[in-house]
C-alpha cells in the first residue's frame, strides 16, 4: 500500500470524515484556496482601477481580448445590477484549505486568486469592458466547511440582494436549492462547477443559466459511453452500473448510455439505484448494490447522476472487499479518488473535460493553446507566475469567462439574460477556450463544453493518463 493509500485509510475509517472530505472534494473540483488567504474576508471588492479605449477588430475565429468600444448597449427590462457606465459581475471563490489542512489532503497552490480577479478585471476594463462598461466585479470567497443548503442559500442572497450582481460566476456550489435561487433573482449563471445538469435541466433554468466551458451531463454520459467502447474497456467484462435516485439519472440513463451500450453489444449485468435522501437509505443502498455486483460476477462497475457517487461506493467498496474496475469522468473528481484510494484505481478508465483538474502537464503541455497563453499573459504582467495548470486552474476558468462576455459583446442588441444568450449563440465554435479542450455555441443550447480527451490510470504515477486525440461530444 502506498503512503497515501496508508494515511487515507486510517482517515477513511469514519464515515463522518470521509462525508467532510467529499464536501471538500466536491468542492475543489471547482477551486482551492492557499492557505496564506484569508477565509473570513468574505466580500471583498475588485474594482476596476484603469479605464482606456482600446481598438481592435471584430474577431474571425478565436476572439481577441480587445474591442473597438461603441458606446452602452441598452440594458433588457428588469435588468439588475446594470447602469449606464458600470455592470456587476460577482465572483465565487470557495476555500477549501482549512478542512484539506486538516485531514492532509493535498490540494495545489493557486496562489492569490482574488489578485489574479484584479489583474483580469483591470485587463478586460481596460480593453473595452462588457456591452460598452466597465466591469465593476464583486468577489464574495466562500467557507467550504460551512457549505449547505442554509449557506448557499446565504451566498445566493448576498450576491442577488447586497451586489444586486448582472451575473455570477460559480465555481463550487453543489445545493440543490442555489441555482434556482439565482433564476428566482433573474440572476445570469455562468456556471463552472462540475455539478450535474442535463438538457431539461438547463430548459427549466433557461435563459438564466449556463455552462459556458463545460458540457451538459446529457453529452458527458454519452460521451464517457462512446469514450470506454472505443476504448475497449467493456471487452470481456461483466459491467455493473449506479445511479444516483432521480430524474435526471433515469433521463440521461435511458436516453444516453444504454443506446450507446446496445449499439455496441453491451449488456448491463446488474442496474441499481441509490437514493440520497438520507445516510441510512444511502448505505443501505450502496451494501446491496455490493451484493448484487458480487452475485453476477460484476468487475466494471459505471456510476450515474454525479453526487461524486464514485468516491462514496469506492468507500464503501473497500469496507466489503470488492474492488472493480470504474469508470470516471471530471465530475467524478479522480485527483481525491486517486489521493484517497490508489489501490481501487487499477483499471480505471473514463473521459477528461477540464485538464487542470485531471491530468498533469506531462500528459497535457502547458501551455496548450492561444487562449491559455492569452490568459497567462495577463497574469504575467500584474507579475503573476504559474510553474504548472493546476496552480492557475481556477484563474483559467475566471478568464474564460470574462473572455466569453467579451467575444459576445459585439452581438449583443440588450444586456440582458436572454441577450447574453442570443449573442454567445453566435459565436458558433469560434471561441477558443482557457481552461478545457473545445467548445461550441448552438442556438438552443446553454452548456458549452464540445470536447474531450479519454484517460486511463496509471499505476506508475498513480495518476490519469490521456490516451487518443480529443473528440467530439457529438461525433
Amino acid at each position: 500500500m502506498s503512503s497515501a493509500a496508508a494515511r487515507a485509510g486510517s482517515r477513511l475509517k469514519n464515515p463522518g470524515v470521509l462525508g467532510l472530505l467529499l464536501v471538500v472534494a466536491m468542492l475543489a473540483a471547482a477551486c482551492s484556496e492557499s492557505a496564506d488567504e484569508d477565509p473570513t474576508d468574505a466580500d471583498t471588492d475588485a474594482a476596476p482601477t484603469t479605464t482606456a479605449d482600446a481598438p481592435g477588430d471584430e474577431p474571425d475565429s478565436a476572439p481577441t481580448t480587445s474591442a473597438e468600444p461603441t458606446g452602452p448597449v441598452p440594458a433588457g427590462a428588469d435588468t439588475p445590477g446594470v447602469s449606464d457606465d458600470t455592470v456587476t459581475i460577482s465572483f465565487i471563490i470557495t476555500d477549501t484549505s482549512a478542512v484539506a489542512a486538516a485531514f492532509g489532503w493535498e490540494t495545489p497552490d493557486e496562489g492569490d486568486r482574488e489578485a489574479q480577479l484584479a489583474a483580469m478585471i483591470d485587463h478586460f476594463n481596460a480593453n473595452g469592458g462588457f456591452a460598452g462598461r466597465q466591469i465593476e466585479a464583486k468577489v464574495t470567497v466562500f467557507n467550504a466547511i460551512t457549505d449547505g443548503p442554509v449557506a448557499e442559500e446565504a451566498l445566493c442572497n448576498a450576491v442577488t440582494q447586497d451586489d444586486k450582481a448582472f451575473a455570477v460566476v460559480m465555481t463550487g456550489q453543489f445545493q440543490e436549492n442555489a441555482r434556482p435561487c439565482y433564476h428566482n433573482a433573474k440572476t445570469l449563471m455562468l456556471d463552472a462547477t462540475l455539478y450535474p445538469v442535463d438538457n431539461a435541466g438547463f430548459e427549466e433554468l433557461a435563459p438564466y443559466y449556463w455552462s459556458p466551458i463545460l458540457p451538459s451531463y446529457d453529452d458527458l454520459v454519452g460521451g464517457l459511453a462512446a469514450g470506454l467502447i472505443e476504448d475497449g474497456w467493456f471487452e470481456g467484462a461483466t459491467l455493473g452500473v449506479i445511479a444516483i435516485e432521480s430524474e435526471l439519472s433515469e433521463r440521461v440513463y435511458e436516453q444516453q448510455f444504454v443506446p450507446r451500450l446496445e449499439a455496441a453489444g453491451v449488456e448491463v449485468a446488474s442496474y441499481n439505484t441509490i437514493d440520497p435522501t438520507d445516510g441510512t437509505s444511502f448505505n443501505n443502498d450502496q451494501l446491496q448494490a455490493i451484493i448484487n455486483f458480487k452475485e453476477a460476477g460484476v468487475d466494471k462497475v459505471v456510476a450515474i447522476g454525479g453526487s461524486r457517487l464514485v468516491s462514496w461506493f469506492i468507500d464503501t467498496s473497500v469496507t466489503q472487499n470488492f474492488s472493480p474496475a470504474y469508470a470516471v469522468t471530471s465530475y467524478d473528481n479522480p485527483e481525491f479518488n486517486i489521493f484517497n484510494y490508489p489501490e481501487m484505481m487499477a483499471g480505471a478508465s473514463g473521459i477528461s473535460v477540464m485538464p487542470g483538474y485531471d491530468v498533469g502537464d506531462q500528459q497535457h503541455p502547458f501551455p496548450a493553446s492561444g487562449a491559455e497563453q492569452e490568459c497567462l499573459d495577463i497574469f504575467i504582467e500584474a507579475g503573476l507566475t504559474f510553474e504548472e495548470r493546476n496552480n492557475v486552474r481556477t484563474g483559467l476558468m475566471f478568464c474564460d469567462m470574462l473572455r466569453l462576455l467579451q467575444a459576445a459583446s459585439p452581438h449583443l442588441t440588450e444586456v440582458s439574460a436572454q441577450g447574453v444568450t442570443e449573442a454567445i449563440w453566435q459565436l458558433g465554435d469560434s471561441f477558443e477556450p482557457a481552461s478545457v479542450y473545445g467548445v461550441e455555441y448552438s442556438r438552443g443550447s446553454y452548456a458549452g463544453g464540445d470536447a474531450y480527451r479519454s484517460f486511463r490510470f496509471d499505476p506508475e504515477c498513480e495518476c490519469m493518463a490521456l490516451v487518443g486525440d480529443p473528440a467530439d461530444f457529438d461525433g
